[in-house]
């Protein structure tokens, strides 16, 4: 007999204003209701020798900005897991690619007024 479908709760650590960790973690979407600071990757292909840029178009299912176009790949930061880990992550879960961790160059944080 197959074992019921238990659906996973992501947790994210919650953040201060500028960015700190406050020893917090929330469920995903407690932290989106209550408009909590939460860190997320945005990994973006560039091709250096063609100086193209890949992107995606987006599942017409997404609760946000269905069927339009995006970068590369993006997605939260669970709990405890590094930035470098949930690039190489969603990168594998929405495109298919495995990258080394040497690949991925970090640019910038962006810390959003909400």
């Amino acid at each position: 007999m197959a074992e019921p479908y238990i659906e996973q709760v992501e947790y994210l650590d919650v953040l201060t204003k500028t960015g700190k960790k406050i020893d917090v973690s929330k469920p995903r979407g407690d932290v989106h209701r209550d408009g909590d600071y939460h860190k997320t990757v945005h990994v973006w292909i560039f091709a250096e020798s063609t100086q193209e840029l890949l992107l995606q178009k987006r599942a017409d299912c997404k609760d946000s900005w269905p069927g339009l176009w995006d970068i590369s790949s993006a997605g939260h930061i669970s709990a405890g897991d590094s930035s470098l880990i949930t690039a190489q992550r969603e990168l594998q879960e929405e495109l298919g690619v495995i990258l080394p961790k040497d690949a991925f160059e970090f640019i910038f944080v962006f810390l959003e007024e909400c």
